[in-house]
């Protein structure tokens, strides 16, 4: 199977793209979601985005296409009872 790795430069995206190759899918491309322009780092609350300057050079590394979209938008709330802190 051909498949696209989302990778965020850290460590367990980059184990599964191994894993991947390991079980035998062709890997495609890969793919990041990036800062927007200018902005190294971002205080995300759903991307890591810390080795985002690295995302190339491991799509280079792997020789396959990169295929890069910059993150927009931010949450629609942040007080949500599921991720209130729980007394205890």
């Amino acid at each position: 199977m051909r498949v696209v790795g989302l990778i965020s430069g850290g460590k367990d995206s980059i184990w599964n793209l191994h894993y991947c190759r390991h079980f035998g899918h062709e890997l495609a491309c890969v793919a990041n979601l990036a800062p927007p322009e200018g902005i190294d780092e971002l205080d995300s609350y759903m991307y890591q985005t810390v080795a985002s300057d690295l995302i190339s050079a491991i799509a280079e590394a792997l020789g396959v296409p990169l295929v890069r979209r910059g993150i927009a938008g931010g949450p629609k709330g942040k007080r949500s009872p599921a991720c209130s802190p729980q007394g205890g």
